[in-house]
């Protein structure tokens, strides 16, 4: 999906300083977008001959628009939608052009540096301002012969006005608003002026996580410079009675409810976006932001969005007595496969048959690659892990069990295969283990300074692939995987093309010569899965 920052840089004349100030409300513009129970627009001047065609891709990935723009146009950069009331734009409308006389009130906001409003009349596919008309995307809006009403303000980066921010509704029913509409809708005009005096975005705000994150629907409270509570919406007073706060709260300050108010003086100092957490017994946690008004360069008063975030909190800490639960289990493992690893040790040394002997070391690397795999398992709170990390200590466990003295082993590795699941890693490990402990009992000639094994790893966002090389004689004629696989193969076959849904090849190295064995591996790597939090 085009960001602002792509349109900004292609289709406009904005700086960078500009275009971070314009990121930085559109970061923070959803709890007004919920305050103005209308759909919200960022709409920038376009420089001459910009094709948002080539920049925007629609919904459906064909490219959206192909007007061009003149000097004079706007494009539309960013879109909000609220979570309050109903949207005027079924599709989204970023990469917009808005050309001709319909920019007309657009254009007086960015030259006169007012706020305003305008009327827009739909038809068809076409929006109506007078007797002009400019072809708009069609299916916009689903019924024809709609109209929108626009409040636009300017958006002033330092001294001068960068854009315009206008709200865009149905117009309303003739009706009565109820309090809580004409109070919410009194707060996005105190907004819309910081924006319009550059007060709005804040430099800086305090995080406190995407999915904890409250909204005006959670609940919303207004407060004073004095930092007195003048209004609470329900859900802010159901929130506040979650905390233990039973009295009423009009006129309070938080300190008068029993609640610290240090989130409240700190957003008033720092004229920042502040955020704190308040709890109580039984894992009670409410979330509260606060927003600081500021009104001819002074802090008028303050907004605070209250969330109650209970359930989340307790989530959050099932999901980390889990992760501690896996790590431990995956500890245990690992100490336990390495008690094992050890009792084959010591079996092995009172063992007198020289094939037994090495069927049993066999065995210990096999059980402490998986053990190595567990450990590093043990380390992490995903069930993933990097799979290069432990490259290096598997084939030095190799090399230490297997290389005489005065003969070292030769290992080159080559590639990387980046972070794989544990369930990919754990017989991987055992596979790499196995393969380059065969490429050594068959690598080199019977005399000679050292054996060569290369170990090659590459792979795509779907594939994994491995190939392990020896310089011994090669495969004899007619070798058959089927037939000819000793135990060692066997399980590479196992866990490869059984529990891996992969597949194996085993050949000479060149047609032309037949020293030296060739192994390809290639198994599916298995997506990731987006964390939850």
């Amino acid at each position: 999906m085009v960001g602002l920052a792509e349109l900004a840089w292609a289709g406009t004349g904005l700086d960078e300083r500009s275009i971070d100030h314009l990121h930085r409300l559109v970061a923070s513009w959803a709890p007004l977008a919920d305050l103005s129970f209308g759909d919200l627009l960022l709409y920038a001047p376009c420089t001459g001959g910009f094709d948002p065609a080539t920049v925007a891709v629609g919904d459906d990935g064909e490219p959206g628009r192909s007007a061009t723009s003149s000097d004079g146009d706007f494009v539309v950069l960013a879109h909000a939608r609220a979570n309050t009331g109903p949207t005027v734009h079924l599709v989204d409308p970023v990469g917009t052009l808005v050309q001709g006389p319909a920019s007309a009130w657009l254009r007086d906001a960015i030259d006169n540096g007012e706020a305003g409003e305008a009327e827009i009349a739909e038809v068809g596919s076409h929006s109506v301002i007078g007797d002009d008309t400019v072809v708009e995307e069609e299916g916009s809006l689903a019924l024809r012969d709609r109209r929108r009403v626009v409040d636009y303000v300017p958006v002033r980066c330092g001294d001068l006005p960068v854009a315009v921010l206008a709200r865009e509704a149905a117009p309303a029913p003739i009706r009565h608003e109820n309090p809580l509409e004409t109070i919410y809708r009194g707060l996005y005009a105190r907004f819309a002026q910081m924006i319009a005096d550059g007060a709005f975005p804040y430099d800086w705000v305090e995080r406190v996580g995407e999915f904890r994150e409250p909204r005006v629907g959670d609940g919303v409270m207004v407060l004073d410079r004095e930092g007195r509570i003048t209004y609470a919406s329900p859900n802010a007073r159901s929130a506040l009675h979650r905390l233990g706060v039973m009295r009423p709260v009009p006129g309070c300050r938080l300190g008068d409810l029993g609640l610290d108010d240090t989130v409240i003086r700190r957003s008033f100092w720092r004229r920042r976006s502040t955020v704190a957490e308040f709890t109580a017994g039984q894992g009670i946690v409410v979330v509260m932001r606060a927003y600081p008004l500021v009104a001819d360069d002074r802090v008028s008063g303050a907004i605070a969005l209250l969330r109650d975030v209970s359930e989340l909190r307790h989530h959050d800490q099932l999901l980390l007595s889990k992760d501690a639960t896996i790590r431990e289990i995956h500890h245990r493992v690992k100490n336990n496969l390495q008690t094992v690893s050890s009792l084959l040790q010591l079996q092995a040394r009172r063992l007198a048959s020289p094939e037994a002997k090495v069927a049993v070391e066999s065995s210990v690397r096999r059980i402490s690659s998986i053990a190595m795999v567990h450990e590093h398992l043990s380390l992490d709170t995903t069930s993933d892990l990097d799979f290069d990390e432990i490259v290096g200590p598997l084939l030095r466990l190799v090399e230490e069990g297997l290389a005489p003295a005065g003969r070292p082993l030769k290992i080159r590795v080559d590639g990387a295969v980046g972070e794989i699941d544990g369930e990919t890693a754990m017989p991987l490990a055992v596979v790499l283990v196995e393969l380059v402990q065969n490429a050594f009992q068959h690598a080199g000639p019977p005399a000679g300074p050292a054996k060569l094994v290369e170990v090659r790893f590459a792979g795509t966002a779907t594939t994994l692939t491995m190939r392990i090389k020896d310089d011994g004689p090669g495969v004899p004629d007619r070798f058959s995987l089927d037939r000819d696989a000793g135990l060692g193969l066997t399980i590479v076959r196992s866990f490869v093309v059984h529990d891996l849904g992969g597949s194996i090849t085993i050949k000479a190295a060149s047609a032309e010569s037949p020293r030296g064995t060739v192994i390809d591996i290639s198994v599916p790597r298995r997506p990731a899965t987006a964390p939850i939090g």
